[in-house]
C-alpha cells in the first residue's frame, strides 16, 4: 500500500492506494464498442470540447501506444513497471498503468498532445449538462470498471480493454472510462506532488465518492507506479478537428 493524499475544497484526508499491479485476465464484455472498431485503442482518438479550446481522447492511453511509444524512442520502458499492463503485450488494448507522471506526460508529447489539466479533466467529465457523474446524475456502480479490495467490480481486480463497457461514456459523448478503469495523471503539480483523477478498477471506498466529476482530487509524488493509476492526453483544439476521428 502506498499513502495517498485526498485534497478537497476545504481539508485534506490521508489515503491509500493500491501498489499491487494488475492482475491478468480477459474482459468478459465481448460486445465491446472497441471491438466494434468506434473507437481505436492503437491510435489516439480527439474529441472536442464543444465550448472550450480544447480536445480529450477519446479512451485513456493504451498499453499498445505505449509499447510503441518505446519502440520509437520517445519512452522509456522502464517509466512503467514490466509487472503490470506494460509488460504484457497482449493487454495492448488496456490501459497503460503503473506508469510515472514524468512517463505519462511523454507518452501524450508522443501522441500529440499534453497531459489534461484538472480544468480540463472536470469539463469532459461533467459534459454540456453540468452531470454529477460521466454517465448521468447518480452512482452507478455497473457502468465502470470501478471496484475496490472489499468490493470487486465485476471483471475482478483488474483493468480491462478501454471503451469495452459502452455504458461508461460521458459526461462528452465518444469518451469512455473516464470514471472508471485507471485513474489518470493531471498536469497540475506542486513541487514533486502531482494530482489524478477518476476513479479505478480498485479504489478506495466509497467507490462513488471518486467516480464521479466533483472537484475532488487525490494525488501522490509524480515517481509512483501504480496499478490504478494511468493516463489520458488532452491537446489544443485543432481547426479541422471532427469528433470521432484518429489523428496523430
Amino acid at each position: 500500500m502506498r499513502k495517498v493524499h485526498f485534497r478537497g475544497a476545504r481539508r485534506c484526508l490521508l489515503l491509500y492506494l493500491a501498489m499491487a499491479p494488475a492482475a491478468v485476465g480477459v474482459a468478459p464484455w465481448t460486445a465491446s464498442v472497441a471491438a466494434a472498431g468506434a473507437v481505436s485503442a492503437r491510435s489516439a482518438v480527439w474529441v472536442p470540447h464543444p465550448g472550450k479550446p480544447f480536445e480529450i481522447m477519446a479512451t485513456e492511453a493504451t498499453t499498445g501506444q505505449f509499447l510503441a511509444c518505446v519502440k520509437a524512442g520517445k519512452c522509456a520502458s522502464a517509466e512503467a513497471d514490466p509487472h503490470c499492463n506494460g509488460g504484457d503485450p497482449g493487454r495492448a488494448e488496456h490501459p497503460i498503468n503503473c506508469i510515472t507522471h514524468d512517463g505519462a506526460a511523454r507518452l501524450c508529447a508522443y501522441l500529440g498532445g499534453r497531459l489534461c489539466s484538472s480544468a480540463e479533466w472536470l469539463a469532459a467529465c461533467r459534459g454540456s449538462d453540468a452531470r454529477a457523474f460521466p454517465y448521468g446524475g447518480e452512482f452507478r456502480r455497473d457502468a465502470c470498471n470501478v471496484g475496490s479490495y472489499e468490493n470487486p467490480s465485476a471483471a475482478g481486480k483488474t483493468t480491462v480493454a478501454v471503451a469495452s463497457m459502452p455504458g461508461c461514456q460521458g459526461g462528452l459523448a465518444g469518451v469512455f472510462d473516464i470514471g472508471g478503469n485507471v485513474s489518470e495523471w493531471m498536469s497540475d503539480c506542486k513541487d514533486d506532488y502531482c494530482k489524478f483523477r477518476g476513479a479505478a478498477y480498485m479504489t478506495n471506498e466509497p467507490v462513488g465518492y471518486f467516480a464521479g466529476c466533483s472537484d475532488r482530487c487525490s494525488g501522490n509524488d509524480r515517481g509512483l507506479r501504480s496499478g490504478s493509476v494511468g493516463a489520458r492526453c488532452c491537446r489544443d483544439r485543432s481547426g479541422g478537428a471532427v469528433p470521432g476521428t484518429s489523428q496523430q
